[in-house]
């Protein structure tokens, strides 16, 4: 990893950007002629292709000039004609990529703006050579270099795909990315947190506190303490509790139904001939409660977002971006156009955008926002209704933070861990490691080193790039003594804080369910303002910061376009609780 600091010449996320050209601009500026009501699609691209297409500054920035698309098939579906009708997506995450292609599908004339230099927003992988940017809050910005081994890579966004996610994994399917297991618990991962800092295994922590919890509750039914609780049981039904209760905690039927350990917990000793299984000592139900790890995502994989079964593209997240790019006709993306100003006219929308020395503009009569939310607020905007205003402003991120190991060494599928994927736990800065689900037993790989969020995610976002891998490796080191031996976990990590990535402004969107405000804010952005200006991706889904629910968005929003008198737009009473749902 290489970083550099620089002065900062981009827009903290969310900071207003005026829309006056740069004073000396590099190269002959060229007008750029609104789109008139109707225009034919040339000449629509034509007015919006009229800038130049590079930007020096972002692509210094991020690493990456305009895209190609990807070599995977394009969709082969029969376009619909319709009477010019022009629309502008802002943003090329998954969501706008999804709803461009969807209205293209519909006859629109349609353009992508996308700010970055890349396509994919918070789907982004990195490869030896790929270039992580952040904006600093005290000015200036950071840049890291990815230098793991070429074939090698780390999903610094979304990393994994929920089975019951159909329209991710359909549309993988349809345009051949091909998917593999990701597997997201092994009972093998560890925890660290008490137990005198000696890290546990998750079987054991697992199996040990639901053997004490069975044997208390046992206990407390034969001594009738819970009488009143069990009174609309009979008498056979309260002795078939009791025989589940054996069951599920293991519990010792000849020491009167106490847990002293379980098999489930792992093996006292490694097996021979003349040792058969036993169980080792279980941890005793003072120090499991002191541990806290229930605190701490511990038991995130029982929850229906994270059960089993998993996915993951072959060869990384951004294979689904690619696919979503290869779905566009060529140029239909401008890449490095941050949007500088909105404005809604009577029948249509005028946006403007930035690049290096020139400004350009369009008029359309649909626009479809996929800027996050927080960003979007900070660009400057007029005709806009003051609710939606109200609600545009409401909204926030979560700060997040990961950081990404190469090991020379998959020290964790040794005899002694025999960790093939997961995720292990801790109660410190870095809250969790990953293991790769992929390439096994074949010496080099990749980790995911920290996944953190909100105070810790500040704090750690907030040391610089080399000081954030060192305490991150020292963290880490709790779980696996060898994280502190730099031959094999080498000194080459990376890093990113995605509430100071450029025009990303967080991870995920946040939503309290307690907030009244929460609801009316969401189901505010459900319509479109004026008719004309609509908000899609995971942001305003019941899914926020997963990719299904960028796709669920753009299907919604494509469908209010396409038949606006087909449904009216829901009332959100509750919003989902985007904590508990974090990717």
């Amino acid at each position: 990893m290489s970083t550099t600091d620089k002065p900062s010449e981009d827009p903290t996320p969310g900071e207003a950007v005026t829309s006056a050209p740069d004073a000396t601009p590099i190269g002959p500026v060229e007008p750029v002629e609104p789109v008139a009501a109707g225009p034919s699609r040339r000449r629509f691209l034509s007015a919006l292709g009229a800038v130049t297409a590079s930007s020096a500054l972002l692509q210094s920035m991020t690493g990456a000039a305009p895209v190609e698309a990807a070599p995977l098939r394009r969709r082969n579906t029969p376009r619909k004609v319709r009477n010019g009708e022009t629309v502008l997506v802002l943003g090329a995450g998954v969501g706008g990529l999804s709803a461009a292609a969807q209205l293209l599908d519909e006859g629109y004339d349609v353009k992508v703006l996308e700010a970055l230099g890349r396509p994919g927003g918070r789907n982004f992988t990195a490869r030896n050579g790929t270039k992580v940017v952040e904006v600093l809050k005290g000015g200036g910005s950071t840049e890291q270099e990815c230098t793991f081994d070429k074939g090698l890579y780390l999903n610094l966004g979304p990393g994994r795909i929920p089975y019951h996610h159909r329209r991710v994994i359909e549309f993988c399917t349809r345009t051949g990315v091909a998917l593999e297991p990701y597997i997201m618990e092994s009972t093998a991962n560890r925890w660290a947190g008490g137990f005198d800092s000696v890290a546990q295994t998750n079987r054991g922590v697992a199996n040990d506190t639901r053997g004490h919890v069975a044997a208390l509750l046992h206990q407390a039914i034969r001594k009738g303490k819970l009488a009143n609780e069990l009174s609309l049981l009979d008498a056979g039904q309260q002795k078939r509790l009791l025989e589940l209760l054996v069951k599920f905690g293991d519990l010792d039927r000849g020491h009167n139904y106490a847990y002293t350990g379980s098999t489930r917990s792992g093996y006292r000793k490694p097996l021979a001939v003349d040792i058969f299984p036993e169980p080792p000592p279980p941890a005793p139900l003072a120090e499991l409660i002191d541990a806290g790890f229930w605190d701490h995502q511990f038991y995130n994989p029982v929850d229906f977002l994270w059960q089993g079964t998993m996915f993951q593209p072959v060869g990384g997240m951004d294979k689904i971006v690619d696919a979503l790019v290869a779905e566009l006709p060529d140029g239909v993306i401008t890449y490095n156009a941050p949007v500088t100003a909105i404005d809604i006219l009577d029948d249509r929308v005028r946006v403007t955008w930035k690049e290096v020395g020139q400004t350009a503009s369009a008029e359309v009569q649909h626009v479809v926002s996929n800027i996050p939310v927080p960003v979007l607020a900070g660009i400057r905007k007029t005709g806009f209704s003051s609710n939606y205003l109200k609600a545009i402003g409401f909204v926030q991120f979560d700060p997040s933070c990961k950081v990404g190991w190469q090991a020379d060494k998959r020290f964790w599928e040794n005899d002694e861990y025999q960790i093939y994927g997961g995720i292990s736990w801790t109660n410190d800065i870095i809250n969790q490691v990953w293991y790769p689900s992929n390439d096994y037993f074949t010496g080099k790989g990749t980790m995911t080193g920290a996944y953190n969020f909100d105070a810790d995610a500040i704090k750690l976002g907030d040391m610089a790039p080399p000081d954030r891998l060192e305490v991150a490796r020292e963290s880490a080191a709790r779980l696996h003594p060898e994280f502190a031996d730099k031959t094999v976990v080498l000194p080459n990590g990376l890093s990113i804080a995605w509430h100071q990535v450029p025009y990303q402004a967080g991870v995920s969107v946040h939503w309290n369910p307690a907030d009244p405000d929460a609801a009316v804010a969401y189901s505010t952005m459900l319509s479109p303002d004026q008719g004309l200006f609509y908000v899609v991706g995971d942001q305003v889904s019941p899914l926020p910061g997963w990719q299904e629910g960028a796709l669920m968005s753009a299907e919604y929003v494509v469908d209010l376009m396409t038949d606006p008198e087909r449904r009216e737009p829901p009332v959100v009473h509750r919003v989902p609780d985007s904590r508990a749902m974090r990717p």
